[in-house]
């Protein structure tokens, strides 16, 4: 994680996004939604292992800039993961109404 977060961090510094519209989470989300968008479109069409790998790595990147912009230091975001893995961990599969499983906090 650490190798990742400061590539992603060099490249807020390299193209001085520090006090931009880059950093401002309003742009950020709709570059994830715009990100994620393409990731469904390469799932419905088929597209290659390779390209849906691309796909999440572009939205890997844009979650760690978020971090990066919001000032949360590697060691935070460390700590927030294994946090919440432990929590998600303690839950049980749940089998919803239309057959789907579920490991999530949800009601029906």
């Amino acid at each position: 994680m650490k190798k990742f977060y400061e590539a992603t961090e060099k490249f807020h510094k390299k193209f001085e996004m520090k006090g931009t519209n880059n950093e401002e989470m309003g742009f950020r989300l709709n570059l994830l939604m715009e990100e994620l968008g393409e990731l469904a479109q390469a799932h419905t069409k088929g597209k290659s292992r390779e390209n849906m790998i691309e796909e999440n790595i572009d939205l890997l990147n844009l979650i760690l800039g978020n971090f990066v912009s919001m000032g949360v230091s590697v060691e935070e975001v460390e700590e927030a993961f294994w946090k919440k893995h432990e929590k998600i961990m303690s839950r049980k599969k749940k089998k919803t109404k239309n057959g789907h499983y579920r490991v999530s906090e949800f009601r029906e």
